[in-house]
């Protein structure tokens, strides 16, 4: 037998629900709440009595983690991250031993630190983390044009080049000879001496890459450089080119560094469908810096 919902003994009275009494009972509820609500979120908001705070002028303590936009570790206090190879480091971080791994000291607002990262402290209590990103123009600067240089990501080659003698031991770091065979230094392909004539002091060379072949180029080891593709090879071409696309794409920049034909090192900042920068600074110009921060002390 179906259960059936039992009717109500109470009995709708509009005189109970003008009632004054009942009113003023239910907005000095409503008004309680409204307190304890308020008094919860000022004690959330305020630190708690008693509880000291990182204060500009403060000598403080802290340990550091920096990272690049990319992830990489550039600098850190901790020597449990320093020597942790499963964590990834910038290229020019260079380990030190574990005794210089030691907490930061520092007075907030001394301007002896990056400006960002003082003031990422104040407020915090000992054992508190803040995370603070510091914009490149804030951080070590923006790459100044004197030390950028744009290429194409597809360039032409010529097949056969000329040059004198000691252009060519400069380049390729040994003496001509006709008929020598040496390597390319920047994209690591054949290059065939087909001409030597020490009297006019005139070297003639052919390149001798293959079509459709990939070199490394611009660096010795795979945290160095990258593939080139070889598009085409004369005399296909007119006049007779090589012409090669650089494997590189937007997830290269700060991710790849190289070295050039006269031994300069350099990174990627920048690559699209058809340019790739190179910046021939300190890898910490021109990026944004992300700093993980602990207070450890506050010393006086």
């Amino acid at each position: 037998m179906a259960l059936m919902r039992r009717g109500s003994s109470l009995k709708f009275n509009k005189n109970a629900v003008d009632s004054p009494v009942l009113i003023s009972a239910a907005v000095f509820v409503t008004c309680l709440l409204i307190v304890a609500g308020l008094a919860v979120a000022d004690s959330l908001s305020k630190p708690v009595e008693g509880i000291r705070t990182a204060a500009e002028g403060d000598t403080v303590s802290v340990d550091y983690i920096g990272y690049y936009d990319n992830g990489m570790v550039f600098d850190t206090s901790l020597w449990s991250v320093a020597s942790n190879n499963s964590i990834q480091k910038s290229f020019s971080f260079t380990l030190k031993s574990e005794s210089e791994y030691q907490p930061l000291k520092f007075t907030i607002g001394s301007n002896t630190l990056l400006s960002g990262f003082e003031r990422a402290v104040i407020g915090l209590a000992v054992g508190e983390e803040v995370t603070v990103i510091i914009p490149a123009a804030e951080a070590y600067g923006l790459i100044p044009d004197s030390q950028l240089v744009v290429y194409d990501l597809v360039q032409n080659i010529p097949m056969r080049q000329t040059m004198n003698l000691s252009e060519f031991e400069s380049f390729y770091g040994e003496p001509a000879a006709c008929g020598l065979c040496v390597t390319h230094p920047i994209y690591a392909w054949d290059v065939w001496v087909n001409h030597y004539d020490p009297d006019l002091d005139e070297v003639s060379i052919i390149n001798l890459p293959s079509k459709g072949e990939k070199y490394w180029s611009y660096g010795e080891a795979y945290h160095e450089g990258w593939y080139v593709e070889v598009v085409s090879v004369g005399p296909e071409t007119s006049p007779e080119t090589i012409t090669i696309k650089n494997l590189l794409g937007p997830e290269s920049a700060n991710n790849v560094c190289g070295v050039d034909a006269d031994g300069k090192s350099f990174f990627i900042s920048y690559v699209d469908r058809d340019v790739m920068h190179f910046k021939y600074a300190e890898e910490r110009i021109g990026q944004n810096l992300t700093f993980k921060i602990t207070l450890n002390k506050i010393l006086s």
